[in-house]
């Protein structure tokens, strides 16, 4: 028995109706959002990183390989390796790598870069000048050098250290291909040719020899390429490229 009859007792609300009604709209909103989140999260690493490789993080969509696409060797690339290669052991210090010489004083080293000496119809007279050297002023793009004495640089009983004719060969091919510089190829059957006219040579060369040196005749470029070098270009080439070029050569 009440000892205040009069007095009403207060209901208490249970915890769980309380959370219930106040469950609203931005409780859904959350709920929703972060569902929505997390999906396109599984399906961003499912379809950039499911191989869990680095790489997928490009965001570039998975596909197959590139199409390799089968492109011939130069054959000329391997006698411009070995004539730059030749270049930058024996003629960089004084022609320096763009070229251009040392026309200053003291030095009065002309350029190959432009120089209508490299540029000439045949190497007959710069494949003498790289084997037997240069003795005085020589004039190059209308200017002239008063440069003293080039070192003759071709392998000789004096020089056993000195350039074979095959280097003589890639290098001047180079140096006639390089700078803006465009010419025909030099081939060791043309400089195997001057080696063998001039081989009793012991001196420099004057300018005023070398200008009674014919410009024309001697091999032609399209023998430009040794056997060996031929063989190096033939097995740059892919293998069904050489199996067609060998076909071809059958019939």
């Amino acid at each position: 028995m009440s000892l205040f009859p009069n007095m009403r007792t207060p209901r208490l609300r249970s915890r769980s109706h309380s959370l219930r009604r106040g469950f609203g709209t931005v409780d859904t909103l959350l709920l929703v959002g972060g569902a929505t989140l997390l999906a396109w999260g599984g399906l961003y690493v499912g379809r950039y990183s499911g191989r869990f490789d680095a790489n997928e993080f490009d965001e570039i969509p998975h596909g197959p390989a590139p199409k390799v696409i089968a492109v011939a060797a130069d054959p000329n690339a391997v006698i411009f390796r070995s004539g730059l290669a030749v270049y930058n052991k024996t003629c960089v210090n004084c022609h320096m790598a763009d070229g251009n010489g040392r026309p200053e004083a003291p030095y009065f080293i002309p350029p190959l870069a432009g120089s209508d000496w490299i540029l000439a119809e045949s190497p007959n007279r710069i494949a003498r000048i790289a084997m037997h050297g240069l003795n005085g002023p020589v004039k190059v793009k209308d200017a002239m050098y008063q440069g003293g004495v080039m070192n003759p640089q071709g392998q000789s009983a004096d020089n056993p250290t000195g350039l074979t004719n095959e280097e003589i060969a890639n290098v001047l091919s180079y140096v006639r291909n390089s700078w803006g510089n465009k010419a025909s190829l030099v081939s060791l059957a043309q400089v195997d040719a001057i080696a063998k006219e001039a081989e009793k040579r012991a001196e420099n060369w004057t300018v005023e020899e070398l200008m009674k040196v014919p410009m024309s005749g001697g091999a032609t470029a399209s023998a430009a390429i040794t056997p060996d070098q031929l063989k190096a270009a033939l097995k740059a080439l892919p293998a069904a490229e050489l199996e067609a070029v060998l076909k071809d050569l059958k019939k």
